[in-house]
């Protein structure tokens, strides 16, 4: 496997800051508009945060994590409420691991687990979301019980200090979800929309979960677009999925060698030839990267 180190980078209007050296960087943005981004390198997870997205504070080492999965969309995630701040990452032996930032102290935890089944997530795949009200949920490729992945997730009301026992979302009955890639979850409000890439009768094709009470339920795994992708292969790309500021679900995912956007219910639009996309939806429009 081929691990690509760049500098993460935050691009200003006029100028761009190299925050530091690493790999997969996550980025989240808290109800203030205060900018926090993750990284690894090695197996060191380090923190920068910025009040306007234009000049990053020294990074800050928050752990090293023995076998810290990096590498293929594998890396730590970040997300962030106007209490706290949680990172979540998972070791090579299979485990999520999760950080708080207790943001009234400026202090973080130490690590605690958030599997409840050791050694259960070792795709190394987590994706991790907040809600209202100090709420965050963490979604992963799970092991237990066949040894096929599953998505399973966590539930925190209290920011991040501890978690609930761990639940099933999607479990694919033609065995397995796809092996290898990231999956995305975004919340607005107690919205909360979770896409995946699943194996269905052969096809490799993006699916949406979607909850309305805070990640407490959800609903039946719907497919993404008309087409679909027969692969014996993982692609190892997972997509990019936002809720804009009037509530639409927008996602950008590759089939082949071509990127799609798409809605929920609706045909897709090809964009691009390309892979690894993400989205961001304004009120001013859609922007894929």
């Amino acid at each position: 496997m081929l691990t690509i180190l760049w500098a993460v980078r935050w691009y200003g209007a006029e100028t761009g800051q190299t925050i530091g050296e690493g790999t997969h960087p996550a980025v989240a943005i808290d109800p203030a508009g205060k900018v926090h981004v993750v990284y690894g390198q090695g197996q060191k997870i380090l923190y920068s945060t910025s009040a306007t997205g234009e000049s990053f504070s020294r990074p800050q080492l928050i752990d090293s994590l023995p076998g810290l999965h990096l590498g293929a969309s594998r890396g730590p995630q970040i997300a962030a409420t106007s209490g706290s701040v949680v990172i979540t990452a998972i070791d090579k032996a299979g485990d999520v691991w999760a950080y708080r930032l207790d943001r009234t102290t400026g202090h973080w935890q130490k690590r605690i687990t958030v599997t409840d089944v050791p050694r259960t997530a070792l795709e190394g795949f987590v994706t991790l979301t907040a809600g209202p009200d100090d709420t965050f949920n963490a979604f992963w490729l799970d092991l237990r019980g066949n040894k096929r992945n599953k998505i399973a997730g966590a539930h925190s009301t209290n920011g991040g200090r501890t978690w609930s026992a761990n639940r099933i979302i999607y479990q694919s009955p033609d065995g397995t979800v796809c092996e290898c890639c990231q999956l995305t979850a975004v919340s607005r409000g107690d919205q909360v929309v979770l896409m995946f890439r699943n194996f269905l009768k052969g096809s490799r094709d993006m699916y949406l979960i979607s909850s309305a009470d805070g990640g407490q339920t959800f609903g039946r795994a719907v497919r993404l677009g008309v087409g679909t992708w027969l692969l014996n292969a993982c692609p190892m790309d997972g997509g990019g999925l936002f809720i804009n500021p009037q509530g639409a679900i927008w996602t950008v995912w590759r089939r082949r060698d071509t990127l799609f956007t798409a809605r929920p219910g609706e045909a897709e639009t090809k964009i691009a030839v390309g892979k690894n996309p993400k989205i961001v939806s304004t009120l001013n429009g859609t922007y894929v990267l």
